[in-house]
């Protein structure tokens, strides 16, 4: 009987996909709940349409915005593509390469009609657009009620979350037409394996679009394979588990609509060819991702952490249970449509609105199908009420996140309909109008689009976003801000007449670690003059150029304001300089109010009184968080624990900083409140293992109490974090000592790390430094196999290992420990001269 009823199953496979095996045991809530109002049905999905549009209506602040508003002008004027690249001046001589022209195009004729208005109006409605094709295909396919008013209710929740998910993506940047393209191909494909609509049809010509707007077509591929795979699977499949599961029809495509999908997978393919570049948009992706340049500049290409960046850990989590609960329903397709981009959207930043983009319509549309299921004769009303108070819940981040507070609130947003200057080099830009200064700019790479646009062509950048440069001079950019021998040979060679940059947050070494403790790290070179600074950017002129007269007068000859607080610690040891110092941040605050200036004035004040005046005027979201702790201090200075701690818990609110727990924890140690002192160093423990001095505080605590227990169990961790810091002491003291030329001590202090862990590979390392200083190089050579063993992936033993190689003319084995070192370092300075050497080697 099984075996009958299977086949009739399958006999049904050719039939409409909307329909369900009558057949199929699934309890269906049928008649008890009432369809939808007509003005409900359309209330349902406005609620994520108009919060997508809602939350794309801010000022534009993504710098790369610029640059395609820059790029759209110059082929609207030019009326085609150029020859050549037409804005950085580093690579003028490199072929003309836009992937990106048709949104380049269209956004600047939507400039032209509206302004930077009419740029944010059409990014909102590409928005909402999005919205509505994911409200479309988040319709349940499975013949259970998708217009009861729960199942819309619960549809219109979760999208709307997502939408809040994804805002921090809704930018003026070709990514929107990525959601759109992806969305519509994905829609697509559900209508036609469900019902039969036609939509699949159009897909060649969005190929076409899409390969001109955006080099992301690789990606529309993906549901392509999900459902080529899934429906032979379930076909297949379907058949071989049928004596024991009864798949439902509205599962299986039938075997003539996965011809369709294939013979228009042919056409996509065909259509994807249609552009200037053939096919460089199905590879570029992975050519960028191979570059190291894009690695180390672009910090959203690093993965998401939950802390900072829950939603795609939460909805991948939520997707898993909502398929085990839905398996009676064969979602096989659904997920292998959403597997490969929840590895993507958890490798990188970057990615995590693709996870949300596919996911979210996934997600809610298994919510909606088992809440249409859900048995028993309360249901139909406990389920509404349910599906009402997330609907509302919904609405109410919507707002709260649009006004710009709660949780998922994005600092960097700004309401509105013209540009964020806040993320924008204006101040810098206009100081060098007000100077005359132009030419050509050494620049941070994401202000270079904001340049084009604004000043091109009396001031061009060296560089813009893009990246579009010669291999080898993305990287000297971005290591000539801490070597001065790379920014003097740029400046050379391409003539620099000033430089605009920002507060560094790149990898690589330290100018301190460089140039020692009181070079610049914003831009190192002694050469040039630091002349204006505020929070977005900081402006330098060359000394040797023709603007001495301006130096003379601007000069910040003692504050470095990219050394934070650090830098004005040290320079406030010299009484002497005080004043000085004080004059040169009272100036700055003046002529820019910028936030950075009152937080440093606060950490040069003479009094507590004036530093927490001082820090009470930072605006900037982005610096309240050391604001507070410098508040937080003055307090404890004063003696005033209530206030230090209440700043304290500022500051933990902004970042759970361990550091911020430590110090919290000494306050209440300090106040009498041991008990508050122990919740609070208890947390640091656990945030930090490692972090030694955590443990005599917490002792102490506990001993105050009386609690010698709690004291004990603390012993052996604290045995390992002392030995573990110890180590780290010594170990840094040898380096330092080498560079000093102080070898004999500095093997004394390697001797001293050794003793405490005789496998520890920095030190076996720094042992093999010692003795290559010493010329006893085989005894150098097995240090650093030593500590290759002891942690193969420890980068400076192969460093060691192509010196020492070098030294005895053994060539080959160096270049083997140099690739070895790229590998395991590869955004670093030396990783960076190792692969020229490398290249030229071969």
């Amino acid at each position: 009987m099984a075996s009958v009823a299977s086949n009739r199953a399958f006999s049904l496979g050719a039939a409409p996909a909307g329909h369900l095996d009558s057949s199929v045991d699934d309890p269906v809530v049928s008649d008890t709940t009432p369809p939808p109002r007509p003005w409900f049905s359309w209330l349902a999905p406005a609620i994520p349409v108009a919060s997508a549009f809602l939350l794309a209506l801010t000022r534009i602040d993504d710098p790369d915005a610029f640059t395609h508003l820059a790029l759209g002008r110059d082929l609207v004027q030019q009326r085609g593509f150029p020859a050549h690249e037409p804005f950085s001046f580093g690579s003028l001589d490199l072929p003309y390469y836009n992937s990106e022209w048709l949104f380049d195009v269209v956004f600047y004729l939507a400039y032209l009609i509206g302004g930077t208005a009419g740029v944010i109006v059409l990014k909102s409605a590409i928005v909402a657009l999005v919205a509505w094709i994911v409200w479309l295909d988040s319709r349940p396919g499975d013949g259970s009620q998708t217009d009861s008013a729960p199942g819309r209710l619960v549809r219109s929740a979760v999208l709307a979350v997502v939408v809040v998910m994804m805002h921090h993506r809704f930018v003026e940047r070709p990514d929107i037409a990525l959601m759109v393209f992806l969305t519509f191909t994905i829609y697509a494909l559900n209508a036609w394996i469900r019902s039969g609509r036609r939509f699949i049809f159009w897909l060649p010509l969005v190929q076409i679009l899409w390969a001109n707007t955006h080099p992301s077509i690789i990606v529309g591929l993906v549901p392509f394979i999900a459902v080529l795979g899934g429906g032979v699977g379930l076909q297949v499949g379907g058949r071989i588990l049928a004596r024991w599961w009864r798949l439902p029809v509205a599962a299986i495509p039938s075997w003539r609509r996965l011809g369709v999908v294939a013979a228009v997978l042919v056409g996509v393919l065909a259509a994807s060819l249609l552009n200037p570049y053939r096919l460089d948009p199905l590879t570029l992706p992975f050519t960028l991702a191979d570059q190291p340049w894009f690695r180390q500049e672009i910090l959203e290409l690093q993965p998401p952490r939950f802390g900072a960046w829950p939603g795609p850990f939460v909805l991948t989590g939520l997707l898993l249970l909502s398929f085990v609960a839905t398996v009676p329903q064969a979602p096989l397709i659904p997920a292998l449509l959403v597997l490969p981009f929840v590895r993507l959207g958890l490798s990188a930043v970057r990615f995590v609105f693709l996870l949300e983009l596919v996911g979210g319509p996934i997600l809610a549309r298994n919510l909606a199908s088992l809440v249409a299921r859900v048995p028993g004769r309360l249901a139909p009303r406990l389920v509404l009420g349910g599906a009402t108070a997330a609907a509302a819940l919904a609405v109410l981040t919507v707002v709260t996140t649009a006004a710009g507070v709660g949780p998922l609130a994005d600092t960097r947003k700004a309401a509105g309909v013209g540009v964020n200057t806040r993320w924008a080099p204006e101040g810098a830009l206009r100081y060098l109008d007000a100077h005359g200064v132009e030419g050509r700019l050494f620049n941070a790479f994401h202000f270079g689009g904001y340049i084009e646009w604004r000043d091109f062509p009396r001031r061009a950048p060296i560089v813009d976003g893009r990246g579009h440069a010669h291999g080898g001079l993305l990287e000297e950019i971005h290591f000539a801000r801490v070597y001065p021998q790379h920014l003097e040979r740029l400046r050379e060679r391409y003539g620099l007449d000033a430089a605009v940059m920002d507060y560094p947050s790149y990898s690589g070494a330290r100018a301190e670690d460089v140039l020692g403790p009181d070079a610049d790290a914003a831009l190192a070179s002694p050469d040039w003059a630091l002349v204006y600074w505020d929070d977005i950017a900081l402006v330098y002129l060359p000394r040797r150029g023709r603007h001495a007269a301006t130096i003379v007068r601007d000069e910040y000859r003692l504050v470095k304001p990219a050394n934070g607080a650090a830098g004005i610690a040290r320079l406030m040891e010299d009484p002497s300089r005080a004043a000085a110092v004080g004059a040169e941040l009272a100036r700055n605050v003046q002529e820019t109010g910028s936030s950075l200036g009152w937080l440093l004035s606060g950490y040069a004040a003479p009094d507590s009184d004036a530093a927490i005046a001082a820090f009470e005027r930072v605006r900037d979201p982005g610096r309240r968080f050391e604001a507070e702790q410098g508040i937080a201090t003055a307090y404890w200075r004063r003696k005033d624990f209530a206030r230090a701690t209440a700043a304290f818990d500022r500051a933990l609110d902004l970042e759970p900083a361990v550091t911020i727990l430590y110090n919290a924890g000494l306050v209440r140690a300090h106040a009498g409140d041991d008990r508050g002192a122990i919740r609070y160093l208890r947390r640091a423990q656990r945030a930090d293992p490692n972090l030694a001095p955590v443990y005599p505080a917490l002792v102490e605590a506990y001993r105050r109490l009386g609690d010698e227990a709690g004291a004990a169990d603390l012993g052996p961790a604290f045995l390992a974090a002392a030995t573990r810091a110890k180590l780290e002491q010594h170990v840094a003291a040898a380096l330092r000592l080498m560079s000093a030329g102080r070898t004999a001590e500095a093997d004394g202090e390697v001797a001293a790390a050794l003793r405490l862990d005789p496998r520890s590979a920095a030190a076996l390392s720094a042992q093999g430094y010692v003795r290559m200083a010493e010329r006893r190089l085989d005894e150098a050579t097995q240090a650093q196999q030593d500590a290759l063993a002891a942690d193969p992936g420890y980068a400076r033993a192969h460093w060691a290992l192509a010196q020492i190689a070098r030294a005895r003319g053994d060539a080959r084995v160096a270049r083997v420990h140099l690739a070895a070192f790229v590998k395991l370092a590869p955004r670093t300075y030396e990783a960076w001269r190792a692969k020229e050497e490398l290249a030229a080697a071969r």
